[in-house]
């Protein structure tokens, strides 16, 4: 009887267990349903976080966990990518396939802006040639060579404007599209390792310079009459083609390439050292001129004239009015830039108002447009080229005019002055006619197509033909232009310059110099101009072109060959 109950107990004890492992009921199960299981309900995954925003200023893209790398090759190629610290890509591709290594920014913080730029520290040796495409969220993207960029064997940094990056078409990057970079290893053979330590993108380009020792040379090897002393102010400007400063002493420089740099003091010792990329994407800059109204730099060639602003204070242009559009150009263009006098000589009106420039024919002895081979002013606030104004006709190719502080006496240089504008002329590719440098006066025709060198008659200058100043010799290219009126030179020097850059289409070696002229007042039947003798101011150059009075007064030339910028400065005998 004993047992039997104990056996009774155990299967109580059995079903109460069994019993708290079921699941309860749902509160709303109905009485019919109170012994039926309620459905399981199953675990929701947790939604992994989304990738941070990668800000594409990070001082190191490779180190951003938003920017995704990854690599990549078609068959016949290989590549193998290792991220770890410096990024290295091992390649092996031939001519009818590619490799390539990625870094994709599907979130960026703040898209790019044209005016950034693309900086790389990089090395490729054993011929490693790869290009570099920027690809925009919609897949299009283009291609930039970064041997061309300055990629090399050893270590080095590369630094890629956006503005420059372009199709043979001239399609830009849309920069605030970008939302990948790639290096690609395609058209050729190769095969070997590249290693990339920085990826970063830049809102403005800024670097340290000094004046390197190769430069210095080159100034000491210069010669200038006795007294004189020639220091070398900047260098790595090949290719310069204007000069221009600020009231506060700041240097700007425009090269060929459509660049224009802007240099600083920092430490007020007298020499240049940092300089930032103010402004590039153009294809080439001849004139350049400083705005010291509101700031604003003014670029121009290829028949354009744009207004360029430092809006929001960077150091980098990010505004980019084009002012003029569409003048003929093919041989010449549109050239140096100048604001007129306080008051303007011509007009009378009070203020800096007008930008004069020379825009040259387009071709040897072809005119052009209605505009071509003369001088033209065109007003600050002018919309478009119907603002336009011919101040003179009759000039080739006018590469500088200048506003001159002339004395009215001059036997008397430090008397009384008078602004007139002068213009250096480039004459036709053939031995006979002669370079020159022109007074300009209103309405005047200096003889191109018809008229090379002075007039028959001196007595009937500017009837219909007004004569040079004085006729450089053929083919010597009379380019850039300063007239010097520092009281600490002297009385002699004080006087017109005109830097002749060297023949371009003759065997024949000529010009490489820079010459002043000694002004002569003449009377002609349209009143009074000036007559000059050439006398050797700087020889030993290169390629010399830009010239500027510095803010101390002195003559600043450019070597377009050597990239380097002379300071000339009188020091006494």
């Amino acid at each position: 009887m004993k047992f039997r109950w104990l056996i009774l107990c155990c299967i109580v004890l059995v079903l109460a267990a069994c019993g708290r492992n079921r699941p309860a009921p749902s509160a709303d199960t109905g009485a019919s349903d109170a012994g039926a299981p309620a459905p399981v309900v199953e675990a929701t995954p947790t939604p992994l976080p989304p990738p941070p925003p990668v800000d594409l200023y990070a001082p190191n893209l490779l180190d951003e966990p938003g920017a995704a790398q990854g690599c990549d090759a078609d068959g016949g190629a290989s590549i193998l990518c290792r991220p770890e610290g410096p990024a290295t890509i091992e390649v092996t591709v031939n001519a009818g396939n590619y490799a390539r290594w990625s870094m994709k920014f599907p979130k960026p913080a703040a898209p790019l802006t044209p005016a950034d730029v693309l900086h790389l520290r990089a090395a490729a040796p054993d011929g490693l040639s790869p290009n570099l495409y920027l690809v925009e969220a919609d897949g299009d993207r283009i291609a930039v060579s970064l041997r061309r960029q300055g990629l090399d064997d050893a270590m080095d940094d590369i630094i890629i404007p956006l503005a420059e990056i372009k199709d043979d078409e001239g399609n830009r990057v849309d920069a605030a599209q970008v939302a990948e970079v790639q290096i690609v290893f395609e058209w050729a053979d190769m095969a070997g390792t590249m290693t990339l330590e920085t990826v970063q993108f830049m809102p403005v380009w800024e670097e340290a310079v000094a004046v390197d020792d190769a430069a210095a040379a080159l100034a000491a090897g210069l010669t200038v009459p006795a007294g004189f002393a020639v220091t070398a102010l900047a260098d790595d400007l090949s290719t310069m083609t204007q000069i221009d400063y600020t009231p506060a002493g700041e240097m700007l420089v425009s090269l060929q390439n459509g660049r224009v740099w802007w240099y600083s003091d920092d430490d007020g010792d007298g020499a240049y050292d940092r300089r930032r990329l103010y402004f590039s994407g153009l294809p080439e800059i001849v004139g350049l001129l400083y705005d010291p109204v509101d700031g604003a730099v003014w670029v121009g060639g290829r028949g354009q004239l744009y207004r360029t602003l430092d809006s929001d204070g960077n150091g980098a242009a990010d505004v980019q009015e084009l002012r003029v559009d569409g003048l003929p150009w093919g041989r010449h263009q549109n050239n140096g830039l100048d604001w007129n006098p306080d008051p303007d000589p011509f007009s009378g009106e009070t203020g800096t108002h007008w930008i004069y420039f020379g825009l040259g024919s387009t071709g040897d002895l072809e005119t052009g447009g209605p505009l071509n081979a003369s001088v033209l002013r065109f007003p600050r606030d002018g919309a478009n080229a119907d603002a336009l104004e011919v101040v003179s006709r009759g000039n080739r190719n006018p590469y500088m005019v200048t506003w001159a502080p002339v004395p009215v006496d001059l036997a008397d240089p430090a008397g009384p002055t008078a602004w007139q504008l002068f213009a250096s002329e480039n004459g036709p590719d053939f031995n006979d006619a002669p370079d020159e440098v022109n007074h300009i006066r209103w309405g005047h025709d200096y003889g191109f197509p018809d008229q090379f060198g002075p007039v028959a008659d001196p007595a009937q200058d500017g009837a219909p033909y007004s004569g040079p100043v004085y006729s450089a010799t053929a083919h010597a290219s009379a380019s850039g232009l300063a007239y010097v009126s520092n009281p600490n030179w002297p009385a002699q020097y004080r006087t017109l310059y005109v830097s002749l850059f060297g023949q371009v289409f003759s065997p024949d070696v000529v010009g490489h110099l820079v010459e002043g002229v000694t002004l002569a007042q003449v009377e002609t039947a349209t009143g009074p101009t000036y007559r000059g003798e050439p006398f050797d101011f700087i020889t030993g150059l290169d390629r010399p072109l830009p010239m500027a009075i510095a803010p101390d007064g002195n003559l600043v030339v450019g070597d377009y060959a050597m990239g380097v910028l002379y300071h000339v400065a009188y020091a006494g005998e």
